[in-house]
C-alpha cells in the first residue's frame, strides 16, 4: 500500500507526457539543433511487418518530444558533472572547442566522387582545381581528448593523385596548421572562420599565378558577437566560449532564384541562431555573384560548392567579375 502513491505518480506522468505528445505544437525544423526533425510516419501492413514503422515512429517521438531543448540542456548539464568528454556525437576539446565526431566514412562513395571528378575535369574546357577542406580536428589535434579514434583525413586526401590523377589539388592544410592558434576554425561550429577561408583563398590565388587583393591583417572586418554554432546546438555544453563572426564589407550583387541583392550577407541572420548563414543568404542550389569588371579580373568562375565556400566567396570577387556557385547537394539539374 506503501508504494500505491509512487506508482499513481508514475502513471500520472506517463499519462501527462501521452497527452502533452498528442497537443504539443509539432515543428519541421528545429533552429536550435540545425536540423530537420522526423513527422509522423505513415502506416501500412508492410513496414508493420518489417518493423521500419516502430523505428520512424521512436523517431519521430524523440525529434517531437515536449520540451526537446529543455531535455537535452539537462542531458548535457547532468553529462558535464560526470565529467564525461562528450555529449550527442560532440567532443569536449581544449581551448574551449568542440570537435564533431567523425571515426568513419564510406570509401566506396569517396571513390566514386574522386572519380566524378577525374572524369569532369577530363571534360572540362577550363582548368580544374580541387580544394578539400580538412575538419577542425585534423588541423587542431592537438587540442582533441586523449586516445579519441577518428579518421585520418590527411592520408585520406593522399588517395585523391591516385583516383583523380588530373585535377589540380590545393593542399591547404599545411597553411592551416601553421596558423592553428590563429582562430581558423569557430569554436563552437564545424566551418573555418574567415581567416582560414583568407588563407585558403591566398593558397588559391597562388595556384592560379595571382596574389590577393589585399593582406588580411591590412583590413578592419565588421563583428558579429555572440555566434553559438552547429556543434554547440548538438551538445548545449554549458559555459561555452561564443564565437565572433568577422565579414569584410564587398561591392557585389547576388542573385539567388529571381531574387538580386545589393550585398553578399544577409543581416536578417545575425539575429538568428544560424548566424553563419548571413553569407550568401545561407545554402541554395545555385546563385550568381557579380562585381564590377575590371582589366585584372577573369570574366568568370564556376564554384562547386558546400557552405565551407560561402565565407570565401567575397573574397574571390576581387579576382572574377561573374561567380556561379553550384551546391551538388541541393542541385538537381545535370
Amino acid at each position: 500500500m506503501k508504494r500505491i502513491p509512487t506508482f499513481a505518480l508514475l502513471v500520472l506522468s506517463v499519462f501527462l507526457m501521452m497527452v502533452l505528445s498528442i497537443l504539443w505544437p509539432k515543428q519541421s525544423y528545429s533552429e536550435a539543433e540545425n536540423k530537420y526533425l522526423s513527422t509522423l510516419p505513415s502506416i501500412s501492413l508492410s513496414a508493420l511487418e518489417k518493423g521500419t514503422f516502430m523505428s520512424k515512429y521512436e523517431t519521430y517521438l524523440s525529434d517531437q518530444l515536449p520540451g526537446r531543448g529543455s531535455w537535452i540542456r539537462a542531458k548535457a548539464f547532468a553529462e558535464s558533472l560526470l565529467l564525461k568528454t562528450e555529449n550527442n556525437d560532440i567532443l569536449y576539446g581544449k581551448n574551449d572547442y568542440l570537435f564533431p565526431k567523425f571515426q568513419h566514412y564510406d570509401t566506396e562513395v569517396y571513390d566514386a566522387n574522386l572519380e566524378a571528378i577525374e572524369f569532369f575535369t577530363k571534360n572540362s574546357v577550363s582548368p580544374v582545381h580541387l580544394m578539400v577542406v580538412p575538419s577542425s580536428y585534423t588541423v587542431l589535434s592537438t587540442y582533441l581528448p586523449d586516445s579519441v579514434p577518428m579518421v585520418d583525413e590527411e592520408e585520406a586526401m593522399k588517395r585523391i593523385a591516385q583516383l583523380a590523377p588530373s585535377v589540380n589539388v590545393i593542399d591547404v592544410l599545411p597553411t592551416l596548421r601553421a596558423h592553428g592558434e590563429d582562430y581558423v576554425y569557430y569554436r563552437t561550429d564545424h566551418h573555418w572562420t574567415s581567416y582560414g577561408a583568407w588563407l585558403a583563398y591566398a593558397d588559391y590565388c597562388s595556384a592560379i599565378g595571382t596574389q590577393p587583393a589585399w593582406a588580411y591583417e591590412e583590413q578592419t572586418g565588421q563583428t558579429v558577437e555572440n555566434f553559438l554554432g552547429t556543434s554547440y546546438s548538438k551538445c548545449k555544453k554549458a559555459n561555452v566560449l561564443a564565437d565572433t563572426i568577422t565579414y569584410f564589407p564587398t561591392s557585389a550583387f547576388l542573385t539567388v532564384d529571381d531574387n538580386t541583392y545589393d550585398t553578399l550577407y544577409d543581416f536578417s541572420k545575425t539575429q538568428t541562431r544560424d548566424k553563419y548563414a548571413m553569407f550568401l543568404f545561407g545554402n541554395h542550389a545555385q546563385s550568381v555573384v557579380e562585381s564590377s569588371p575590371n582589366p585584372t579580373k577573369k570574366q568568370s568562375l564556376l564554384l562547386i560548392k558546400d557552405s565551407y565556400a560561402d565565407c570565401m566567396v567575397p573574397y574571390l570577387t576581387d579576382q572574377y567579375e561573374t561567380i556561379t556557385c553550384v551546391d551538388p547537394r541541393y542541385y538537381l539539374d545535370n
